[in-house]
Formats: C-alpha cells, structure tokens, sequence
C-alpha cells in the first residue's frame, strides 16, 4: 500500500476541529489563541479546492459546531462566555453559506433520520424533542419522557459507527505481546526516550502510531510514523510538533482512506491511503 500526500492546508490559526463529511468534504474550525475568535472553512476532500474560507458569523467568539448532516452544519452558541453548556441550534447551509433556521430555545442532543432531537432545559426538568433538519419545525414532543429517545439515539450511534472513522488507541508495554503491530511498537519503545504513550491505529496492514519523543533540551517531539507491516517498510514519517512542553496526543485520525495530520497546530495535511 501506499501514502500519497494530497495537499497542505495553513491559514496560520490554530486547528480545533476536523470534521469531514459523507459527501467528501471536511470543515475546518480554528482559533485566533490571541483574540479566541473562531473561524471556518470547508473544502473538498480530494482536492483542498475551497468553498469557502476564514468564514466568521456575527459572533465571532463564543459558537461552535455540533455536526455536519446532509450539508449542513448545525452550530451551537453558549448559554455565558465563561461556561461550556451550549444554547441554541442553527442551522447553516455549506453551499449558499447562509443560516437556513435558527432557534435559541433549544440545546442539541443528536440528529438522526432526518430530525434534530434537541430538548428545552425548564426550571427543575427538561422537554424533549425533535425537529425537522430543513426547517427547524417540531415534529415530535415527548415531553419529560427522555426515554422516547433511547432508541432513535441507539440508531444515531449506529450509523456513527458505519462512517469508517478510525481514531487511535493508547499502547502501554506489556508482556503479552502477540500481534505484529504489538512487537513493532514495543521495539519503538526500547528504541527510543518517550514520554507518555503511544497512540496507535491500525488501517488494513498499516500500523499508524505517533509518540512523543525526549530531547536534549527535555522538551518534547511529537513523532508520527506509518508502517506498512508486511513489507516491513516505513511509509512516512512527520515530526508533527517540536519543543513541546505538554503532550499533544490527538494529532491524526482516518477517515474512509484517508489520513489527516494536524502539524505544527496550526496546519492540516491530507493523504490518501491507497493500493
């Protein structure tokens, strides 16, 4: 198998989120760290052609996505500046670039078949419902009955779990070491001065790992490798980070084949996995 770089994605701000869609895309979400504005853009997978970039809404600081369906993204704000829980729901449309409904009066739970199942947060309770995904309209009331959504959100996961996302688990040393990709990353940590874990996935025969690495000067460097195993073969290695002073573990994941590295913080690049 093969990597092949695909393009380089670098708007000098700092990446938060990577969300691609089911219709080959990716949306990107970054952070000014100096003035916490956030910014959007969105780009075809295959290409990194733009359809739009550095996108900012009215409020530039406190908003957020919850996910992306169908084209659409569906965006939060905060209930204050200075607490996570979120409020609201809009719903923004990636090709004419423009909010197609907006609701302040509901928080998001997840979306499935079509509805945005959501709740109204009350004095001592909380009201459920769901939402038409186009319009915003009610079209189910549960009431206080939370129990209604158990199984459309069972579904939701379902279908979460069938979009061939492929994100890294910890490797610790062991004993028991049996598989292939088990004995490689062992030899890595004889080899070489490592701070916290590694982080691994496996893509067919390919083994995915990256580490961060000691240096002379005790800071750190955050070391991403892809082996293909059967031919015993190295097929790229990044330095996705250097003179760290903290872990930075969640720095690659794959989508469908293929694979995104978010390098230096601030970039995103994109390979294709292929045969």
């Amino acid at each position: 198998m093969k990597i092949k770089k695909l393009y380089k994605y670098d708007n000098g701000k700092q990446v938060w989120r990577i969300l691609p869609t089911a219709n080959n895309k990716v949306v990107i979400e970054e952070r000014d760290i100096k003035t916490k504005e956030v910014f959007f853009s969105c780009l075809e997978i295959t290409s990194g052609n733009k359809l739009f970039s550095e996108f900012q809404f009215e409020e530039k600081n406190w908003i957020g996505i919850e996910t992306i369906y169908n084209d659409l993204i569906y965006f939060h704000k905060y209930g204050k500046p200075d607490m996570p829980m979120h409020k609201g729901i809009f719903a923004f449309d990636l090709f004419t670039k423009s909010i197609i409904w907006q609701n302040d009066n509901y928080v998001y739970s997840f979306i499935y078949a079509d509805k945005v199942y959501c709740y109204q947060q009350r004095f001592e309770s909380r009201v459920f419902f769901a939402l038409d995904c186009l319009t915003g309209n009610v079209v189910d009331d549960f009431g206080s009955d939370a129990a209604q959504l158990h199984q459309p959100r069972a579904k939701a996961n379902e279908d979460f779990e069938k979009q061939n996302y492929l994100f890294p688990d910890y490797f610790k040393r062991s004993e028991n070491v049996t598989e292939e990709y088990q004995r490689y990353l062992q030899q890595v940590l004889i080899e070489n001065v490592i701070k916290g874990e590694i982080n691994y996935l496996m893509f067919e025969n390919i083994l995915m790992f990256n580490y961060h690495e000691v240096s002379k000067t005790n800071t750190l460097n955050n070391i991403f490798t892809t082996v293909d195993l059967a031919k015993n073969k190295i097929l790229l290695k990044e330095t996705l980070d250097k003179n760290l002073v903290n872990l930075m573990p969640e720095s690659f994941f794959v989508k469908d084949n293929f694979l995104f590295l978010i390098v230096d913080k601030t970039k995103l690049f994109v390979y294709l996995i292929m045969e």
